[in-house]
């Protein structure tokens, strides 16, 4: 498969403007799914703890369901620090912060930490000296969930609190914030010891390593490129389901636009895949093989009787 065409074609139907003009259809829409999924597991969780701290469930019941939560806590944060949960709704903007904080609780992170250094991965992907997830980008797996508990290169951080003062800022109040939230886990685990250890710190622990390896590591290692169609990658996961992971096997498309909710990536995907192809995005040569993606909607549609013309 060709994935690369002449400059003729890119400046014509694949242009940079067309590709935007695709892009913004998908953009703006609230997204009603991570509310619920922000909000959802976070009250689960609450109820296991309280359920685990009363005795009324075993901690062996309570341990994976407490684990599954803490891994898909912080997506939902995610897609606020982008601004995608209300969309265009600027009367509704206090839904990004709402669920932005809310879902991060048992991760023990504040939203305005995660916010801030975000902010900047996305504005220096895979530049060692200014990423700050660039420590993630090891060679194993393993490694990353490790590195997973580690904080980012203090050199990385010191740069852009010279030169940026937003970031400054909401890092200050974010570190503080931490702390409190460490304060607050240490006070219960000392009043609740076990049921804290198997329903919140192992989890926590847990939940950190995996989104760190399944939304970090793996779709931006080897993390060798800063181009725009080159930082992350379109992947496929070897055994787990592509749910299991939070899709983010196409986690290259929310590098291309971050504003694109996550829900319509799909979506958006199949429509820009001949953009991706052309200028040979990571990975661009699995979509036809996708699974799920522009090849298998194609082909689930039933087959067309040829134009009369044709």
């Amino acid at each position: 498969m060709q994935t690369r065409t002449d400059e003729n074609a890119l400046a014509g139907e694949l242009s940079i403007s067309h590709e935007r003009a695709i892009a913004r259809r998908y953009i703006g829409r609230i997204q009603w799914e991570m509310i619920l999924w922000g909000l959802g597991q976070l009250a689960l969780w609450l109820t296991v703890l309280v359920l685990g701290i009363r005795g009324d469930i075993p901690l062996w019941l309570g341990f994976p369901i407490a684990t599954f939560c803490c891994a898909f806590a912080y997506l939902p944060s995610h897609e606020a620090q982008h601004g995608n949960i209300a969309g265009h709704r600027e009367n509704l903007r206090w839904l990004n912060d709402l669920v932005g904080h809310a879902s991060l609780l048992n991760l023990g992170y504040p939203y305005g930490y995660l916010r801030a250094t975000h902010m900047q991965h996305h504005a220096f992907t895979n530049e060692p000296e200014l990423d700050p997830d660039y420590h993630y980008m090891t060679e194993y797996w393993w490694q990353a969930a490790l590195e997973a508990h580690r904080e980012p290169n203090r050199e990385v951080l010191e740069r852009h609190l010279a030169n940026n003062p937003v970031f400054e800022r909401d890092l200050t109040n974010g570190v503080l914030a931490r702390k409190l939230m460490t304060l607050v886990q240490l006070v219960c685990a000392v009043i609740w010891p076990l049921p804290v250890f198997f329903l919140w710190w192992l989890p926590q622990k847990l939940g950190i390593s995996y989104t760190v390896v399944f939304l970090s590591w793996r779709p931006h290692q080897p993390a060798r490129e800063t181009s725009r169609y080159r930082n992350a990658k379109i992947w496929l996961p070897r055994v787990l389901p592509r749910y299991l992971v939070q899709s983010m096997t196409h986690h290259a498309i929310h590098h291309l636009y971050p504003r694109i909710p996550h829900w319509s990536q799909p979506a958006a995907l199949r429509e820009l895949r001949p953009f991706i192809e052309a200028r040979g995005m990571a990975g661009a040569e699995l979509l036809a093989d996708y699974p799920y993606g522009p090849r298998a909607e194609a082909a689930s549609e039933p087959e067309r009787a040829p134009h009369p013309g044709s």
